[in-house]
């Protein structure tokens, strides 16, 4: 087990990964799209987990995503696989790039406006595989100088909130669950359908609301109608 951590390890160094954005703005009805690289720098195969090579829409969080510094959530699937075989990894040979695009605001909170860093961050032995042939190619490598992680350039994009529909889901699951477990007196079952149905739209504005005045940074004329002048002390409070 330490002599395969070591081989990936070693491979991993030579394993390049980059993100490129795909777009200069992009519309709150549009997704957060980057391009994600694989560049092997070494001089033998790399065998890449074709599971973090995502088409579109991830199922892994392969990214360290932060909202001015403060991390943002993952809120897409988590998927348990099995272990790796053969017949799971994509062969990427010295010198050759391979290449997607990635849609992270369908899979991350970004549901705020603000500059967003962006970076890949993965552990290198979920990426890369080994197996008993690859055992045999190691390279004449100092442990001291391993590597257990891979991570990519960071980018800054100035991104305007958008829904996340994951994000959407679950919340509209919460308000169905809450509005669920309420106890009913001598009501009949329409007339519990219809209290249940009250709840959770009443939950659901409440909601959005607080949303609402948690990510505007000036006076609307909805924070207006409801609050009169704006100032910043008065909306945390």
């Amino acid at each position: 087990m330490a002599i395969a951590v070591m081989v990936i390890n070693v491979y991993a160094k030579n394993l390049e990964v980059t993100i490129v954005r795909a777009g200069s703005t992009f519309d709150t009805t549009q997704d957060v799209i980057v391009k994600l690289q694989y560049r092997n720098t070494g001089q033998k195969k790399i065998n890449i987990v074709k599971w973090y090579l995502p088409g579109k829409e991830l199922y892994d969080p392969l990214f360290k995503i932060t909202c001015n510094n403060v991390p943002v959530e993952y809120l897409g699937p988590m998927i348990k696989r099995v272990k790796p075989s053969a017949k799971d990894v994509i062969p990427l040979a010295p010198g050759k790039i391979i290449s997607t695009v990635v849609a992270l605001s369908s899979a991350y909170d970004m549901s705020k406006t603000c500059d967003y860093s962006i970076q890949y961050n993965m552990q290198s032995d979920l990426i890369i595989f080994s197996d008993d042939q690859t055992l045999e190619t190691i390279p004449d490598e100092p442990i001291d100088n391993l590597e257990f992680e891979i991570q990519s350039n960071n980018i800054r994009l100035p991104i305007k909130g958008r829904p996340n529909k994951q994000h959407n889901q679950n919340q509209i699951m919460t308000i169905h669950k809450r509005a669920a477990t309420l106890n009913y007196v001598n009501c009949t079952e329409n007339n519990t359908i219809d209290l249940i149905n009250a709840v959770s739209w009443a939950l659901k504005y409440a909601n959005e609301s607080f949303n609402y005045l948690n990510n505007i940074i000036s006076g609307t004329t909805r924070y207006r109608t409801w609050f009169g002048t704006y100032s910043s002390t008065n909306r945390n409070t």
